[in-house]
């Protein structure tokens, strides 16, 4: 009772689980806040030096997104022991999440130009060596795990680097990042985010903001302005959705579950295409502000304030005089 590591263990292990329960990710992004302000006010100029316009913003944003996002990834490798179950999906998907974004991030890698930049062989060589003992240090818990997450970085390499068609990134950086935030539901514990099973209203309803403005940015890219629905119809499916869609909510944050959250963006989805198509026009910007919105929230979510920089950054150059209401609007 009295023996002094006994003591020390205990209290670890009291610290990491309140440190998973407690909003974590919350308390340091309020104080990362004076960060954001400066970013906020000299992002723009400092990317306008780096070569970053109107015309190549979209790409740039997607690339350094992606790729950090894949440095992520990585780096949480060895935290299987927070895992509890004998058998776990979070391998073999994180091995497809780390496919696709390699392959988006060694596409445009080249078509950027950043190949060019480095033109000693020995350095490229070094580089994607580092990268490929990175990624099988972020499976270090097994040699097929080492195999599966080696073999998915080589392969997207691979594919993107030969494929020729240009990848809408905008679209793909948002689908991909929702899959990362449904594997940090899946396994909260891996990513540490929270406790699965005793995740606050503050994660669950963070997580349901980050999904709900990727959907958001998605729907408004995509749906045209139409004006063609029937009034009393519009009223009516709008209130439908409405309903199912706080259903789901309420379900969600009482169950944790990841097919009830898919259904609630799901249903989002819908309620926001019935407003859009039903609407006479809608601002081009407002993609482009939720966009930069799902950014901000994921970085914080993930506690990687570069991908929240980038998003204030992306905000200030591509979606100024943006609303709340006009938002609320769509729901």
């Amino acid at each position: 009772m009295f023996n002094d590591m006994l003591i020390v263990t205990t209290a670890i292990s009291s610290f990491n689980n309140a440190a998973l329960f407690s909003p974590l990710f919350l308390v340091i992004g309020l104080l990362m806040l004076p960060l954001f302000v400066m970013v906020a006010v000299y992002g723009r100029d400092f990317v306008t030096k780096l070569g970053w316009n109107d015309k190549n913003i979209d790409n740039n944003v997607s690339f350094w997104t992606s790729s950090t996002v894949l440095l992520w990834l990585m780096l949480f490798g060895g935290n299987y022991a927070v895992i509890r179950d004998g058998i776990s999906l979070l391998p073999l998907l994180l091995a497809v999440v780390l496919l696709l974004l390699m392959i988006i991030v060694s596409q445009k890698y080249t078509m950027l130009g950043y190949a060019n930049k480095i033109r000693d062989k020995k350095t490229k060589l070094a580089l994607f060596g580092l990268l490929l003992l990175m990624a099988g240090f972020s499976a270090i818990h097994n040699w097929y795990g080492i195999l599966l997450q080696i073999s998915a970085v080589v392969c997207g390499f691979i594919i993107g680097s030969r494929f020729k068609k240009n990848i809408a990134l905008v679209p793909w950086n948002i689908i991909m990042f929702c899959a990362v935030l449904i594997l940090v539901l899946m396994q909260p514990e891996y990513f540490r985010f929270g406790q699965l099973g005793n995740l606050t209203v503050v994660h669950l309803l963070s997580a349901v903001f980050v999904a709900l403005c990727g959907v958001t940015a998605l729907v408004t890219k995509y749906v045209h302005a139409r004006s063609k629905v029937h009034q009393s119809a519009y009223v009516k499916l709008k209130w439908f959705f409405r309903i199912l869609s706080l259903l789901a909510l309420v379900l969600f944050i009482s169950t944790e579950s990841i097919p009830v959250f898919i259904g609630l963006m799901g249903a989002v989805a819908l309620l926001e295409m019935l407003s859009v198509y039903h609407s006479k026009n809608l601002d081009s910007k407002l993609s482009k502000q939720a966009f930069s919105l799902f950014l901000i929230g994921f970085g914080i979510i993930i506690i990687c304030p570069v991908i929240s920089a980038i998003g204030i950054t992306y905000a200030a150059m591509t979606a100024t005089g943006i609303k709340a209401r006009d938002f609320l609007s769509l729901l």
